[in-house]
C-alpha cells in the first residue's frame, strides 16, 4: 500500500502473533504421530516467525508463505496472510488472487490426508476454509479502506490547519501594516507640525510675549490632539472597548482644517476648494489622508516653498485632489521619514477605486494628484 494509510507496526500485535504461532506449533507437535507431522509443526513455526517481516517484504513473502502453507496447513497463516495482503495492496485484483491462493493452500491438504476420504468431513473442512479466507480478506479490505479514508481526512485537516495558519499569518501581517500606516497618518502630520512650530520659535528669538504664547498654545493643542488620536488607536489594539473606532474618523471640514493648521504653523499654502456638494464620509476620509500626507511631506522637505491644495469635483464624476509645492533648492531636513506615507495613501486611493500619481512636474513643482470616483448619492 502507498504511504498514505499504510498499516502501523504495533508491538502488541507482534507479541500476540508470536503467541498464536507458538501455541499452534506446540499443539501440532503434540498431535504429530510421525516425522511428517513434526515437519509440519516446524513449517508452522517457521511461517509464523516469517510473518514478522511482512511489513517490509509483503509483496513476495506472503504468497511464498501460502505455498508453504499447502504443506504446513497452519490456521494462523490461513487467517493472517490474506488479511495482511489486503491491508497493504492498493489494488483489488491481486488481493482476490491471493485470497484464491490462500483457499487453495488450505484445501490442498484435504486431497492427500485421511480427512479427504470422508466426504462429509472434507466438504465441511473445505467450506470452513473458504469461509475463513473470505472473512479474512474482506476484513483486510475493509480495514485498508478505512485506514485510507482516515488518512485522507487527517491529511485534509492538516492542510486546512496549515492553510488557516498561513491565512492568519497573512492577516496579522496585513493588520500590522494597516496599523503602521494608521499610526503614520495620525502621528507624522501632527508631530511634523509640532517640530515646525518649535523650530519657528527657535529661529525667531525676537518674538514678543503674545506671539510666543500663541505658538506655545498651538504646539500644546497639536501635541494634545496627536496624543488623543494615538490613545484611541492604542485603545483599540488593547481591546479597551468594543465600540471604539479603528481610527479617528475625519470629515470634510477636517480636510479644510488641515490647510488652516499648516497656515497657522507658518507654511505658505493656499487652498483652492471648488467643492460645493456634501462629500460622503468614506470619500472625505480618503481625501483627508491624501491631503494630510501631502502636507506632512511639505512640512518635512519643502518648508520654505509656496504650496497649494486644490479640491475639484462633483457627484457622479471624480473628486480630484492636488497637493503641490515649488521644488526646494538645497533644502534638507532632519525629520525622520517612515517611507510608508505615499504607499499608504496609494493603497487607500486604490481601494476606493481611484488612482494616484506623485512626482516632479514640468513647471518645477512636486505634485501629488489623486483621482477618486465620487458616486452619486442614492
Amino acid at each position: 500500500m502507498d504511504e498514505l494509510g499504510a498499516p502501523e507496526r504495533r508491538r502488541w500485535q507482534e507479541v500476540l502473533l508470536l503467541v498464536a504461532v507458538l501455541a499452534e506449533t506446540v499443539v501440532s507437535a503434540l498431535l504429530a504421530g510421525s516425522w511428517v507431522g513434526l515437519l509440519q509443526s516446524a513449517a508452522i513455526g517457521a511461517g509464523g516467525v516469517a510473518l514478522l517481516w511482512r511489513h517490509r517484504h509483503w509483496h513476495w513473502m506472503l504468497p511464498v508463505l501460502l505455498v508453504l502453507n499447502a504443506f504446513a496447513w497452519s490456521i494462523v497463516l490461513l487467517v493472517i496472510v490474506p488479511y495482511a495482503y489486503a491491508t497493504r495492496s492498493p489494488r483489488r485484483l491481486p488481493t482476490f488472487l491471493v485470497a484464491v491462493l490462500t483457499a487453495l493452500s488450505g484445501l490442498a491438504p484435504l486431497t492427500w490426508t485421511e480427512l479427504g476420504d470422508d466426504h462429509l468431513v472434507g466438504a465441511t473442512g473445505a467450506a470452513l476454509t473458504v469461509l475463513i479466507v473470505a472473512a479474512s480478506a474482506a476484513t483486510g479490505m475493509y480495514t485498508a479502506t478505512r485506514r485510507m479514508l482516515l488518512a485522507q481526512l487527517r491529511q485534509r485537516a492538516e492542510q486546512a490547519e496549515s492553510g488557516q495558519a498561513v491565512a492568519q499569518d497573512q492577516a496579522r501581517r496585513a493588520e500590522r501594516t494597516r496599523i503602521a500606516r494608521e499610526m503614520h497618518d495620525i502621528v507624522a502630520h501632527k508631530i511634523s507640525l509640532v517640530a515646525l512650530q518649535a523650530g519657528a520659535l527657535e529661529v525667531n528669538p525676537s518674538l514678543d510675549r503674545e506671539q510666543v504664547q500663541q505658538s506655545a498654545a498651538l504646539i500644546r493643542e497639536t501635541a494634545t490632539t496627536a496624543l488623543s488620536e494615538l490613545r484611541e488607536v492604542l485603545g483599540v489594539l488593547r481591546g479597551d472597548g468594543e465600540e471604539a473606532p479603528l481610527a479617528p474618523q475625519p470629515t470634510w471640514e477636517d480636510v479644510r482644517r488641515l490647510v488652516v493648521t499648516s497656515q497657522e504653523a507658518g507654511i505658505s499654502v493656499e487652498l483652492f476648494d471648488f467643492i460645493d456638494d456634501p462629500v460622503p464620509d468614506p470619500l472625505a476620509r480618503t481625501v483627508y489622508r491624501v491631503v494630510q500626507e501631502g502636507l506632512t511631506n511639505i512640512h518635512k522637505h519643502a518648508l520654505h516653498t509656496r504650496a497649494r491644495v486644490a479640491l475639484i469635483g462633483e457627484p457622479g464624476t471624480d473628486l480630484v485632489v492636488e497637493i503641490s509645492n515649488v521644488l526646494p533648492k538645497g533644502f534638507t531636513t532632519d525629520l525622520p521619514g517612515a517611507r510608508m506615507g505615499l504607499s499608504g495613501i496609494e493603497t487607500r486611493v486604490t481601494h476606493a477605486g481611484g488612482t494616484i500619481t506623485s512626482g516632479p512636474t514640468d513647471d518645477g513643482r512636486f505634485e501629488v494628484k489623486a483621482v477618486i470616483p465620487w458616486p452619486t448619492a442614492p
